[in-house]
């Protein structure tokens, strides 16, 4: 049975593949959006398909229905789908992969992978995710990530990004990551950590953040500006919330006071021993701070914000479309 639908067949010039998972890898959705951004900038052509009626549990992800430009309804069915991209100042073009986090037959949806980038010459791969933390939102990005080869190891240093040397249960990225190392295809993975109180919401401070990141290391020249300032702006709202509410405000300060001391516990083992262990971050479960009161309050808060920012940018919309009627 094919499991791999192309619909056309790229020129690519020795391509660097950009792949990013919705579920357990995608903390706050911040590394879809990753890619959703670099879709909707670069506006690559779709060649390829995973068909998702072997990976997926319809009832788990569903597929969705919207309205086509003739108001004509539109199924999709949910599988992952590979965009091509070619750029004439870059030496690589780009391969882009979106899609959810199959539910089954792990094993066959790796090997159909892999024989897709193999097909592709996929020279190197670069996975993106992001994992729920108990940090402050009001901080600076935390950025993690693994390298299986010495010269992507040494730019994500360069990167001042630390490796990851998490052991325990994984999702779908770490399952392709020891495919294409037993492939000998160079790849790498860059980890954002996002606040758990905001996990229900689209962080687009965390995707500013690993769209920063990307843009270094691949070598790119994105105009990330304007995502920047809608990540400032995120940050800004989120924080007047917090101010509001006292609970919430406790909760956040109990937060930043323990990355400080993190922080300070860093720079002291650093004095140390400049050759000491690496910090431990594990992309697949949030650490530890310690007991802290409940942030269902900030929650809620946040949630009835951004909603009320989505309902206000669909009036918005509406309301242009009414005017170029």
């Amino acid at each position: 049975m094919a499991f791999i639908e192309y619909s056309q067949e790229p020129e690519l010039r020795s391509p660097i593949l950009v792949a990013s998972f919705g579920g357990w890898n995608d903390a706050a959705d911040a590394a879809t959006t990753t890619v959703k951004f670099l879709i909707d900038r670069w506006k690559p052509q779709r060649f390829a398909e995973i068909s998702g009626e072997e990976f997926f549990v319809f009832t788990e992800t569903r597929p969705s229905i919207q309205f086509t430009k003739n108001m004509l309804r539109k199924l999709n069915w949910p599988g992952g789908r590979f965009y091509a991209y070619n750029d004439a100042e870059q030496e690589h073009d780009i391969v882009l992969y979106l899609g959810p986090e199959p539910q089954l037959r792990w094993k066959t949806f790796t090997n159909e992978f892999l024989t897709v980038c193999k097909h592709l010459r996929i020279s190197e791969v670069l996975f993106i995710g992001a994992f729920l933390a108990n940090i402050p939102h009001s901080g600076t990005v935390p950025i993690s990530g693994f390298a299986s080869h010495p010269e992507l190891v040494e730019r994500l240093h360069e990167l001042d990004v630390n490796d990851s040397r998490y052991e325990g249960p994984t999702g779908i990225v770490g399952v392709l990551q020891d495919a294409f190392n037993q492939a000998n295809i160079p790849n790498a993975s860059l980890w954002a950590a996002a606040p758990h109180y905001l996990a229900a919401t689209p962080n687009i401070k965390v995707t500013a953040a690993l769209l920063t990141y990307l843009n270094t290391f691949l070598g790119m020249e994105l105009d990330l500006h304007d995502i920047q300032s809608d990540a400032v702006r995120f940050d800004e709202q989120i924080t007047i919330l917090v101010e509001r509410d006292p609970e919430a405000s406790a909760y956040v300060r109990k937060l930043e006071e323990q990355a400080s001391d993190l922080d300070e516990d860093d720079e002291e083992e650093e004095n140390d021993d400049g050759d000491g262990d690496e910090i431990i971050i594990h992309p697949d479960r949030a650490p530890g701070t310690g007991p802290l009161p409940s942030a269902d309050s900030l929650i809620r808060s946040v949630e009835e914000l951004l909603r009320k920012e989505r309902e206000q940018k669909q009036l918005d919309s509406d309301d242009e479309d009414e005017d170029n009627v």
